[in-house]
Formats: C-alpha cells, sequence, structure tokens
C-alpha cells in the first residue's frame, strides 16, 4: 500500500511540474511570438553606388607629390589631410596647385579640398608637399608624411544652402564652402 501511495504521489508532483513548466513555456512562446503593425514612416537613404577613390603619393628626394584618382563609377568630391611627424629642424610646406585650397569654413584640422568634381577615372592634379632641413638639424633615421584622403558624392556640388553659400561638398555630415576665391 505504502509504495502504491509514493507512485502516486509521484505520479501527482510529475503532472503538477509538467503543467506548470508548459504553462511557462506557453506564455514565454506567446511573447516571442506576438505581433503588432507598425505604423508611421521612417525614411532611409542608401547608395548602391558610392563614390571611390585612391591616394597616389611619389616621394622625390625628401618631397612627396600627392594627387587622387577617382576610381569609382560616380563623381566625387575629395579632401586630402597632410600629418607630417613635428620634429624639430625639419619643415613641412606645399607648393600650391591650381584646384586645390585649404581657405574652406570650419577647417582648423587644415584639410586640403579640391575644388571641383573628379570624374569617373580622373585624377586631380598633383600638389607637392615640401620637407625641408635647417642646417645641423638631428633627425631621425627616417621618419614619414601620412596622407589621408576622404571622398564624398558630388551630388551637393555647387547648390545653395539655406546661408547663401555655393556647396562643394558635405564631408562628415558637414557641409564645405570656400571661405575665399584665391585659395591658399
Amino acid at each position: 500500500m505504502r509504495k502504491q501511495s509514493l507512485a502516486k504521489r509521484l505520479a501527482l508532483m510529475m503532472s503538477v511540474a509538467l503543467a506548470l513548466s508548459l504553462g511557462v513555456a506557453g506564455t514565454a512562446y506567446a511573447y516571442y511570438t506576438d505581433s503588432t503593425k507598425a505604423e508611421g514612416m521612417m525614411t532611409f537613404s542608401y547608395d548602391p553606388n558610392p563614390p571611390t577613390t585612391e591616394v597616389d603619393e611619389t616621394v622625390e628626394g625628401t618631397n612627396k607629390i600627392i594627387s587622387v584618382r577617382n576610381t569609382g563609377e560616380v563623381d566625387a568630391m575629395v579632401r586630402v589631410k597632410v600629418f607630417d611627424p613635428h620634429i624639430p629642424g625639419l619643415n613641412v610646406s606645399y607648393e600650391n596647385t591650381e584646384g586645390w585650397t585649404q581657405a574652406v569654413n570650419d577647417n582648423e584640422e587644415e584639410w586640403w579640398y579640391y575644388t571641383e568634381p573628379l570624374a569617373p577615372k580622373a585624377a586631380t592634379p598633383a600638389f607637392k608637399v615640401i620637407v625641408t632641413t635647417e642646417v645641423g638639424a638631428k633627425l631621425p633615421q627616417s621618419f614619414d608624411i601620412v596622407v589621408v584622403q576622404q571622398c564624398t558624392d558630388a551630388r551637393s556640388f555647387g547648390t545653395i544652402d539655406e546661408e547663401g553659400h555655393t556647396v562643394l561638398g558635405t564631408f562628415a555630415a558637414e557641409k564645405k564652402y570656400l571661405t575665399s576665391q584665391g585659395g591658399e
């Protein structure tokens, strides 16, 4: 009799445990499979054909010749940043080339902007980074002038912004425009 009572209790506890677990699992399943209809609209912008460019660097003695080539299939606006090592006795300057300027709004980082759209497969005119050393300066064995470039599509080129400026392009979510016509 005792064995039968124990077996009945065990069967009853297993049934209760099973029912509870199915109840919890069913609630969780309902939570994860419930759905609702979304309302409203969200705009999404995707450019399946973004511009692509490459920087071409040629070392000429201690100087560096820089040009940017459009490797994409759409017109691009480009900018270049030159990082020098700031070594005492090392002087870095730039040979101004037509079409390149630093006279652009909010340009504290001193980017060089090419002022015309760059057509597919075309290249910018080269500009030169001139590196000179002072007489008697002790330089490390080697150093590098690093060049970084960015590009954006040329769709906004020539448009007028809300303040009346003619836009060169939008780089890092900021519209860029010339601040003087002559450049630097």
